[in-house]
């Protein structure tokens, strides 16, 4: 299958369960999470997809082969955010849920995704985009030249 076989276009309200399924054969890929864990986390984010796609702060792109099959999808996330020396937005682009079907890697699918993306965050005007990058997707991430970060993080242990 060659890229000219893939036709990205912008997924529909309609379409969170394709969504909900990448993002979870994404965690389970990176043997994050047991099964119930992974199957609460779809159920609570459901509701909240459903809300972001209807509002525009969540855009996603499907990759579809000319089969019809979903070959792979990524999307971003539009939040506030307050300004800072180096970025006068107020706002903040995330890429979250990008993930390519196991049949359809290394044939540049998620990069052609991610250049949609891109374009999508700057033609909204902002300066900058954030992502967590799994091991997999890092070399990709690099290459389109992404840097890491400071970031840091804190988990609460529940009861």
């Amino acid at each position: 299958m060659t890229q000219a076989e893939i036709t990205i276009r912008e997924a529909t309200k309609d379409e969170s369960a394709i969504i909900l399924h990448h993002r979870r054969s994404m965690f389970r890929d990176m043997n994050e999470g047991t099964v119930e864990e992974l199957d609460r986390m779809v159920e609570v984010a459901r509701p909240w997809l459903a809300r972001a796609l209807a509002d525009g702060s969540y855009r996603h792109w499907l990759a579809v082969a000319a089969s019809g099959q979903v070959a792979a999808g990524g999307g971003v996330f539009y939040c506030p955010w307050p300004a800072n020396p180096h970025d006068p937005c107020t706002e903040r682009a995330v890429i979250l849920n990008v993930y390519t079907e196991a049949e359809f890697r290394h044939r540049g699918i998620a990069r052609q995704i991610m250049l949609v993306i891109l374009d999508a965050i700057k033609a909204r005007g902002l300066r900058a985009v954030n992502l967590h990058a799994s091991s997999e997707g890092r070399p990709l991430y690099e290459k389109l030249g992404f840097e890491p970060t400071n970031e840091m993080r804190l988990k609460f242990k529940t009861s």
